[in-house]
């Protein structure tokens, strides 16, 4: 009588190794079952073959993995806000309004902000801030992290047009929200008929 021994691999915790196969299916893989000698038919038979099995295609998992971990675009709720006047020169003025990521985890922000400035009544003031430029691509923020757009304007006097109204809020719409955060008192003073927003950038 002859016994067939099966190894099985086992982690550090006890439980089965990853990949390794039940003691079943080990018990008829680890060799040729030794049976009697059957007479052939033909010595030209051909031997029998067991079909291959078609290969996974390469990297599909990680792929899909990676699909499934990248991260939901931020929402208004989850954000947070600030502005303030950056460097400008020869009659240029330029605000930086930086978005935070208040959220418990990683969120995105692809695109450009819906960005006006408002009367206490909920009015706006001259028009909302055109699209300067190209989209900047996703910007990935871990929770506490920070990325920005650049609003832009112009001196008094630069232009025609004069200068609007001084806004009482700052209403900001989040690329793809519809739900928007409002800064009090931006101290935003928009001239020229001159008002465009970046996208959103690191």
């Amino acid at each position: 009588m002859s016994f067939a021994l099966v190894a099985a691999g086992c982690n550090d915790d006890g439980s089965a190794s990853e990949g390794a196969a039940s003691p079943a299916a080990h018990a008829g893989t680890t060799g040729p079952a030794r049976t009697s000698p059957q007479p052939s038919d033909s010595a030209s038979a051909p031997p029998a073959t067991t079909p291959a099995s078609p290969a996974a295609p390469s990297g599909s998992g990680a792929s899909s993995r990676a699909g499934a971990s990248a991260p939901g675009r931020c929402a208004a709720e989850g954000l947070g806000m600030s502005v303030k006047r950056g460097d400008g020169g020869a009659g240029q003025v330029y605000y930086e309004l930086t978005f935070v990521n208040k959220s418990g985890h990683p969120c995105a922000l692809n695109g450009f902000p819906g960005v006006s400035l408002i009367q206490r009544d909920g009015a706006v003031i001259g028009a909302p801030a055109e699209r300067d430029g190209a989209s900047h691509g996703a910007a990935v923020l871990a929770p506490g992290g920070t990325a920005h757009v650049v609003l832009h304007t112009l001196n008094q006097g630069i232009a025609d047009g004069g200068c609007w109204k001084q806004g009482d809020y700052l209403r900001v719409y989040p690329p793809g929200s519809k739900e928007a955060l409002t800064l009090r008192d931006p101290q935003i003073r928009v001239c020229g008929d001159r008002f465009t927003t970046t996208s959103v950038e690191r």
